[in-house]
């Protein structure tokens, strides 16, 4: 039996012609999200598809001023898959609509002087809700006037974790405060350091001006740079990999961002952050980080089922369930990635290169 792997969608042009083209290449992933978040969405948030439709609504305008062109990207989605605009809206700002706390991703980068080969190499586990195992899929962007990309989506989402040609890589993992407000929601920000051609102005893009929340972004680019911009609606905090490596999982780290973190123990979020720098620095000790070292780190079971290597619970209600849906490998320096379905363990890292 063969192990699964991630399909790849190639999109190029302005962006409403690039989101038709996602949107028709994904259109069974598409519909598939589409169906199951109408039917756990008033499980998950105690509001109809209706009412979230309507909050959604609040959102637009204030992307719509700050990113235009990405909210052109998700009409053309909308339009290849032949799905309505506002049902793709609000699966980009489900985040911000349903207060969710889902989400246990992992997220970790390595210098070039830490590892084998010497390239920089950053690494991500990407958990959400276990459904959406099956609605994973890469793409690989040629925009316009931006670099291209290769970056993972999932359904009818922008990208927002990948690497470019430039060398900028980010990684992405949810974070939760107590100030979050009506404003641009935060995948469509963080889907413009895809588009940065340098590492300030990829910093830069993580925390604009009117957002509604934020993410912890982990950014690492080809000259070695390492960095974690842990952010919220209204305040960050800049961490840099000054070691050569950074690990970051679902909890603040800096004291000024801890003190806007919404409460609760975060006891899986600590113990993969724990179980990362473990591995990492074991690795690192005996002597460098490698490829295959890295991609053997996230398919690590401890704390099972909330592990690195994250599985689902079946006793819990779908909506809550929760599992690694993709994991990558990015080298920087070889501007590559592998990829493997989630969770890892089940699934074949496979090389795409820009």
């Amino acid at each position: 039996m063969s192990l699964r792997t991630v399909s790849i969608i190639n999109v190029k042009g302005p962006p409403r012609q690039r989101g038709r083209q996602q949107g028709e290449g994904a259109r069974s992933q598409i519909a598939g999200m589409l169906a199951a978040y109408r039917g756990f969405l008033p499980q998950a948030s105690k509001m109809t598809w209706e009412e979230a439709l309507q909050g959604a609504s609040e959102y637009l305008s204030h992307a719509e001023a700050g990113f235009p062109r990405f909210v052109e990207e998700l009409r053309g989605v909308a339009e290849g898959a032949d799905a309505p605009f506002e049902d793709v809206w609000l699966l980009n700002c489900y985040e911000e609509v349903t207060e969710s706390q889902r989400g246990s991703c992992t997220s970790l980068a390595v210098r070039d002087d830490r590892t084998a080969a010497r390239h920089i190499l950053l690494a991500h586990n990407e958990d959400w809700i276990s459904v959406d195992r099956d609605h994973v899929y890469l793409i690989h962007a040629e925009p316009e006037s931006a670099p291209a990309f290769i970056g993972m989506t999932y359904g009818p989402l922008l990208t927002n974790i990948g690497f470019n040609e430039e060398g900028i890589g980010v990684a992405i993992n949810s974070v939760y405060s107590t100030d979050a407000r009506l404003g641009v929601p935060r995948i469509l920000f963080s889907r413009a350091i895809l588009a940065a051609r340098a590492i300030g102005e990829a910093i830069r893009a993580c925390v604009p001006r009117g957002r509604a929340g934020g993410y912890n972004h982990l950014l690492a680019d080809a000259h070695g740079e390492l960095y974690s911009v842990e952010s919220s609606a209204t305040a960050h905090a800049i961490l840099y990999g000054g070691d050569g490596w950074i690990v970051h999982a679902n909890h603040y780290l800096s004291p000024r961002m801890q003190a806007l973190e919404q409460r609760g123990t975060y006891a899986g979020s600590h113990v993969r952050l724990n179980r990362a720098r473990r591995l990492l620095q074991a690795q690192m000790g005996e002597g460098k980080a490698s490829l295959a070292g890295l991609q053997t780190l996230l398919r690590d079971h401890v704390n099972y089922p909330r592990s690195i290597c994250g599985h689902e619970d079946p006793t819990e209600p779908p909506h809550e369930r929760e599992q690694t849906v993709i994991s990558l490998v990015m080298d920087l320096t070889e501007r590559a990635v592998w990829a493997a379905p989630g969770p890892p363990c089940e699934g074949e890292y496979v090389q795409h290169r820009l």
